[in-house]
This record gives structure tokens, C-alpha cells and sequence, in this order.
């Protein structure tokens, strides 16, 4: 009897061996140039054009990037965007910069974009959507390039493409620059890793063992996510490269390529390391720590029992949560149940049609405990756990699912080629082909449910950037650049927060005008605005980024003359009154006073003290100075007999758009307009 072999059958002649690793073309020390690749690239890129299913991707993807620009459309910097721009601008292009932690984030890409904008194009909205747009769109092409590589050309990659492609999960950290910045290019290296992994398993060339490294590198610079790159590589290929069962394909791998998978254990290896020397919780909620056991329940159940499932199939069709960055996800019961039925039903049937679909999902479940919830507990698992329904936590999972329900359901080129020779004793991990029709009813379910995902993706989508409060927060910076470019040349401008739909109050100082607006100012008029200095006249903005005159409030400590005096009383020109100082950068002491010459003044606060110059004023003026210093007395030194003080104030700053008197000269009403300029001119 005539042998049998994987690549001979009964009463055959041997057959050519079939190879599941292509050979590569080139000798490993030479390559083809630059001109040769783009040559071949474009000669590429025009047969590819004319292939339907390549025509009908793109039909797809110019559908998404019309998502997402209405979505872009509607959104605006928003919070921790102006604390890059403020950061930006207060600092130089320094390696403690750039590799400084942001609330726990380690992203020196991410921070060199922000310093290029901020120098060249500050809150300027359409050069950052822009960008994350330009990045967006190569990691959509990307995808579909790796699912081409894996499965070959087929109508079906259309079903895994448009998940991606239109997936409402990646709409808010798109719409939402600060997130971007982190996740879109982190989205961009994961295809592109995962693209060139595959070649150089296939293959061998060193080249993409090299591209790949770069890739994860590029990664690293801005999610600290690409941690977990290497290890979501190296699982992908074991489970679906390389032959035979799970450890069978592990001792291949390192034998095989032992030196590639060394250097991606050396790049996580340096990079926890290069992460652990940055990191610097200090004593505040930020950043990595220790989690509370309900806070991190509560995130985790929102994030993997509610989030993820209703987004990942096209929900969550309304954002019942609004936050200044735009909605979050809180799902009714019977979205969720119906998303858990959807899930069931998509699992089972992707293990009937597949035994090996099991490892699809595993790869799925995995990427969403190691990569998602365990450094998102870490991180924000203190405090409330409503963390865990932002669904930019869970974007990037978006990616993993469509490229898993592709793996769940087709057939990658390896695994093909090693069922077309395993003729004898290796059973197929597929079912027999079904016939015509079966095929057709299988293609037409698919496509009715890629439609019906389409459809409540992009409701979704519109009904998220309903949620978004873009106008407003354009206005506001549109009334700032006007006020900016109008600028008075004399007197001091003074910080105040911006509203809190702008950046939310719990940012503390970093909330200021002199932190935030400071790069909009033209020239050097930004260091006015950063480094508040002395006037005679006070400038702060207001709620709606209208630069105004400034004003005290009758929180301020206000000392004013006697009923029967016309001036405060000195004691050879010094005096001091008990006084509420709450010292920070928004603390402002005024003077209202008469002078026939130039005069020497002191002010101190809480043991420090501050020097000035008033000018002379016969008239009646004012003098205003930054007072940082936290105390309780406030204490004033003149030249004997130079000035006569008509009033004082100690305190923060409001708008006053009658640009009436600065001191409230009445501590139980605000003073009337027309009264207060009759007391500027007695003084």
C-alpha cells in the first residue's frame, strides 16, 4: 500500500511542498531602495484600487471619517486640553518635560505634539482634529491591510472592518483631544505592530522584526497601554501563526524567533522600569495607587458589565451621563440584556462554525482585563467608580473586538494552508463546507446584521455629539482672542478661574486665566497675563472671555475712613489692620488713594512684603498688586504725610463691567455706579 503524507495522498505523486512562510525575495543584506518601495507601493496601490471589495472598504471608511468629522464639528478643548496648552507655554522643550507624568499618563509623543501646537498653532481647534483625524484614518487603512494579510481578499472583511471603522466606542476619546492624543495614535500601533509581526513571522525578514520594534516604540510614547503591546503580540501570533496546539506554538515561537521575542521582553522590561522612575503619585487621586474595594467594583462593573458589551455591538444609542468632555454610558436594563443576548448568540455560533474560535474571544477576554480594567482600576479605582463609564477607557478594545470576531469566524492563510495538507489524521478545525445555499443564507444574515450594527453605530455617534458643548466652549476662546488683540498697554492683568465647563474646579490653580489663556496673547503680552504685575488699573476676564475691569468682592477685606475722615489714619506712615488673607495668584490688594508726587510703598502680608512705587495722583487714582502671601493682618508703609489713602482692599477679583470703583465702598450693598464716580472724585 502506498504511503500517506500531509502532502502526498494514495496512489499520488509528491506533490510540491506547500509553504505557509513565504520566502523572502531580497537577500538579508540588501533591500530594495526608496524608490523601489514607493515605485512598488504605487503599482500596488492601483491594482488594489480597482477591486471591489477594496472600492467598497473605502465606501465605508468615508462614511466613518464623515461621523467622525460632524462629531469633531461639534466638540472643542475642553479640560485637560488647556492644561497642555498652559503647561506648554509656561516651560521649555526640556526632557522634564516631556517625559513628565500627566495624571498618571507617560506620553512624551503626545506632549511634543502639544508643545509644537502651542508654538506654532495654539487653540487652534482643526490642526489638533486634524491631526487625530490624519492618524485615525491610517489606523482604519492599516486594519484593513492586516485583516487582507491574515484572511486574504474576501467580501467578508468587510463585516470586521466596519465594526471598526464606525464603532461608537472610538467617538468620544476622538472628540476630546487630550484623550486622542493618548489613544488614537496607541490604536495606530497596535495595527501597525500587529501588521509587520506577521510578515516577520511569515516571512523572517528582519525588516519587519525592525518595523515591528519601532511600532511598539511609537506606542510606548504615548499610551502607557503599550506595556502590554509585546504580550498582546506574542499571544496573537502563538494563538493563530504559529502550528499546533497553545504550547506547541509557544516553544516554536522562541525557537523560531528567539531574538525578535527577546527584544520585545526587553522593550516591556524598559519600559515599566523607564515608567515606575517617572511615576510620582504624590499625595492627591491622581495616577496609579492603591484602589478602594467598592469604588474599583463600581468601575468595573460599569466598564466590562455595561460599557464595553452595549458599545462593542453599536450602542449605547443614548448617553445618559453629561460631562463637560461629552456624554458617558449608562445603559437601560433592556439594552444591556439585549447586547448580552447578541453577545451569546455571536460566541456560540463562531464555536460551531469553528473549534478554534475559543481562542479569539480568550484573546479578547484577556486584552480587556490585563490592558483595560486592571490599570483603570489601578488608576481611577479611588474615590467613585463612575469612572468606569467613560468609554474611553475601553476605545482601543473596539479595535481588539473587530479583529476578534474576525479570528472567530475566518480562517487565517496559516491555518488554511495547514488543513489543505493534513489529509491524513489531523482533523479539520472547521466544519465541511456547506453548500450554495446554506452559504447564501450565511451571507445575507451577515450583512443584514452588519447593517443593523451600521445603523445604531451611527446613531449613536449623532446622538453623542449632541452631548457636546463645542459652541460654548468656542465662543468663550473666540471672545478671548478679541479681547487679545485689543489689548490696553497699560495696567495689570489679573488671574480668575475660568468657568467650570472650561476646566472643572477640582484642577485647583491650573484653572486660572493666567495658566490657561496666557498663549493666546500675542508677543510678549503673554507674561502679563502668566506673571501678574503692578498697575493702575486692574484687568480680569469674565464668564464669557471678555477681558473687563476688575472689581473686589465683599469677600475682600475693605478698610475705608472713618464717617468723619477723609483719609485712613497712619502712624508716621504705617498701618496695620487685621485682615482675611487667604494668600494664592489670585489675591490682589488695591489702593485708592491721592498724591502730589511720586511715592514709596510697602505692603506686607503674613511676614513677606512687596515693594511699590505709586505715581502721583492730585487727582485721585488707584494702584493695584499681586499679594501671594498668606496671613492674617495686612500692614502698609508710606513716607510720612505723602498720600492720603482713601481706601484699601485685600482679596480677589471679579468683572466689572461698569468699570466703576475697584473697592466696594460698602460692606452690606454694592456700591451704585454714579455714586462711586462722585467718591473717585472727592478722593
Amino acid at each position: 500500500m502506498p504511503s500517506t503524507t500531509p502532502t502526498t495522498g494514495p496512489d499520488r505523486e509528491p506533490e510540491v511542498e506547500v509553504r505557509v512562510r513565504r520566502p523572502v525575495e531580497e537577500p538579508e543584506d540588501e533591500g530594495p531602495g526608496i524608490g523601489a518601495l514607493a515605485a512598488d507601493a504605487l503599482r500596488g496601490l492601483r491594482e488594489v484600487s480597482r477591486d471591489a471589495v477594496f472600492r467598497a472598504a473605502m465606501a465605508v471608511l468615508l462614511v466613518a471619517l464623515a461621523a467622525k468629522v460632524y462629531v469633531l464639528n461639534a466638540s472643542y478643548f475642553v479640560e485637560d486640553d488647556f492644561l497642555f496648552f498652559g503647561a506648554a507655554y509656561a516651560t521649555d522643550l526640556t526632557p522634564d518635560y516631556l517625559f513628565s507624568l500627566h495624571k498618571g499618563h507617560f506620553m512624551p509623543g503626545a506632549m511634543f505634539l502639544v508643545y509644537l501646537q502651542t508654538a506654532f498653532w495654539p487653540y487652534n481647534w482643526w490642526v489638533s482634529a486634524g491631526v487625530m483625524l490624519v492618524f485615525q484614518t491610517l489606523a482604519l487603512l492599516t486594519f484593513l491591510r492586516l485583516m487582507w494579510e491574515l484572511f486574504g481578499r474576501r467580501w467578508a472583511l468587510l463585516i470586521p472592518f466596519s465594526v471598526y471603522a464606525l464603532a461608537p466606542l472610538t467617538i468620544p476619546v476622538l472628540g476630546w483631544w487630550a484623550a486622542a492624543l493618548n489613544a488614537v495614535p496607541f490604536q495606530l500601533a497596535i495595527l501597525l505592530s500587529l501588521l509587520w509581526t506577521v510578515r516577520y513571522v511569515r516571512t523572517g525578514d528582519p525588516r519587519y522584526g525592525w518595523w515591528t520594534t519601532a511600532a511598539v516604540v511609537f506606542g510606548m510614547f504615548f499610551s502607557v497601554k503599550a506595556l502590554f503591546l509585546p504580550s498582546l503580540l506574542f499571544v496573537f501570533a502563538v494563538a493563530f501563526l504559529y502550528p499546533g496546539h497553545l504550547w506547541a506554538g509557544t516553544v516554536r515561537a522562541f525557537r523560531a524567533h528567539r531574538a525578535f521575542w527577546g527584544a520585545m521582553v526587553a522593550l516591556t522590561l524598559g519600559y515599566l522600569v523607564l515608567y515606575l522612575v517617572s511615576q510620582n503619585t504624590g499625595s492627591g487621586t491622581e495616577g496609579a495607587g492603591v484602589p478602594e474595594a467598592e469604588a474599583a467594583t463600581e468601575l468595573l462593573r460599569r466598564m466590562l458589565g455595561q460599557v464595553f458589551p452595549v458599545g462593542a455591538l453599536g450602542g449605547p444609542y443614548e448617553w445618559a451621563l453629561i460631562t463637560p468632555a461629552g456624554g458617558l454610558v449608562e445603559p437601560r436594563g433592556f439594552v444591556v440584556l439585549g447586547a448580552g443576548v447578541m453577545w451569546l448568540a455571536i460566541v456560540l455560533s463562531s464555536l460551531w462554525l469553528r473549534g478554534r474560535a475559543w481562542r479569539a474571544w480568550a484573546l479578547l477576554l484577556g486584552y480587556l482585563v490585563f490592558v483595560d480594567a486592571v490599570p483603570t482600576v489601578i488608576a481611577r479605582g479611588r474615590g467613585h467608580g463612575l469612572a468606569g463609564a467613560d468609554p474611553r477607557y475601553v476605545a482601543d478594545a473596539a479595535l481588539i473586538f473587530a479583529l476578534c470576531l474576525a479570528l472567530a469566524f475566518l480562517v487565517v492563510h496559516e491555518q488554511r494552508a495547514r488543513e489543505s495538507v493534513s489529509a491524513a489524521g489531523v482533523p479539520l478545525t472547521t466544519r465541511a463546507a456547506p453548500g450554495r445555499r446554506a452559504r447564501r443564507n450565511r451571507a445575507v444574515a451577515a450583512a443584514v446584521l452588519t447593517v443593523g450594527y451600521a445603523a445604531g453605530a451611527l446613531y449613536s455617534t449623532y446622538t453623542y455629539a449632541g452631548t457636546l458643548s463645542g459652541d460654548r466652549l468656542r465662543e468663550y476662546m473666540d471672545n478671548v482672542r478679541a479681547s487679545m488683540a485689543d489689548l490696553p498697554e497699560e495696567g495689570a492683568f489679573y488671574p480668575r478661574p475660568v468657568p467650570e465647563d472650561v476646566v472643572l474646579d477640582w484642577n485647583g490653580d491650573l484653572r486660572l486665566t493666567s495658566h490657561v489663556l496666557p498663549p493666546l496673547a500675542p508677543g510678549d503680552d503673554g507674561d502679563r497675563f502668566a506673571y501678574p504685575g503692578q498697575g493702575a488699573a486692574a484687568y480680569v476676564f469674565d464668564d464669557e472671555g471678555t477681558l473687563v475691569p476688575g472689581e473686589h468682592t465683599l469677600f475682600s477685606s475693605t478698610f475705608l475712613p472713618g464717617p468723619e475722615d477723609e483719609c485712613l489714619g497712619t502712624l508716621e506712615g504705617a498701618v496695620s489692620w487685621p485682615a482675611l488673607a487667604m494668600g494664592g495668584p489670585e489675591q490682589v490688594a488695591t489702593l485708592a488713594y491721592t498724591s502730589d508726587a511720586d511715592t514709596d510703598l510697602v505692603v506686607s502680608v503674613g511676614g513677606g512684603w512687596i515693594e511699590a512705587v505709586l505715581p502721583a495722583a492730585p487727582d485721585g487714582g488707584f494702584w493695584h498688586l499681586p499679594v501671594p502671601q498668606q496671613g492674617d493682618r495686612l500692614s502698609l508703609l508710606t513716607e510720612v504725610d505723602a498720600l492720603c489713602m482713601t481706601a484699601v482692599a485685600i482679596g480677589k477679583l471679579a468683572p466689572d463691567a461698569d468699570g466703576g470703583h475697584p473697592i466696594p465702598l460698602s460692606q452690606e450693598e454694592p456700591a451704585d455706579p454714579a455714586e462711586d464716580a462722585g467718591d473717585e472724585g472727592e478722593g
